[in-house]
């Protein structure tokens, strides 16, 4: 875990929709936050935007004091599952977990099976 911060955070869409205005926010290491609000109000973009997979526009964020506004999703260390999940239905739960981090690359198969089984275990 890592306390993440945002400061002034905007998202401007090219079209100029602006979908989130200067939001700030603080959530420290081990706290469980949760985003209420109606559909279209900017929850699902500002989870993007954590999450690396959309751009900022404006404003930092920061874990542990770094700002990461420039980092990969893949090397900020944030995990996102969507409402709309997608699994193989061809694969089994075991094949579906172990995907992604067969893509990433960063681990033998003996560490990939030992993480998934480490996920069923929880």
């Amino acid at each position: 875990m890592a306390r993440l911060e945002l400061k002034n955070i905007n998202k401007i869409y090219p079209d100029g929709a602006h979908i989130i205005k200067d939001a700030n926010l603080v959530i420290e290491d081990g706290e469980f936050t949760v985003f209420v609000g109606p559909s279209g109000c900017g929850k699902s973009t500002m989870l993007r935007m954590v999450a690396g997979l959309e751009d900022i526009s404006s404003g930092e964020m920061c874990l542990d004091g770094e700002v990461v506004n420039n980092l990969s999703p893949t090397d900020r260390g944030i995990g996102m599952v969507f409402q709309s999940y997608a699994l193989y239905p061809h694969m089994t739960v075991e094949e579906n977990i172990a995907f992604g981090l067969k893509l990433a690359k960063k681990l033998s198969a003996d560490e990939i099976k030992k993480a998934v089984k480490n996920v069923g275990e929880m």
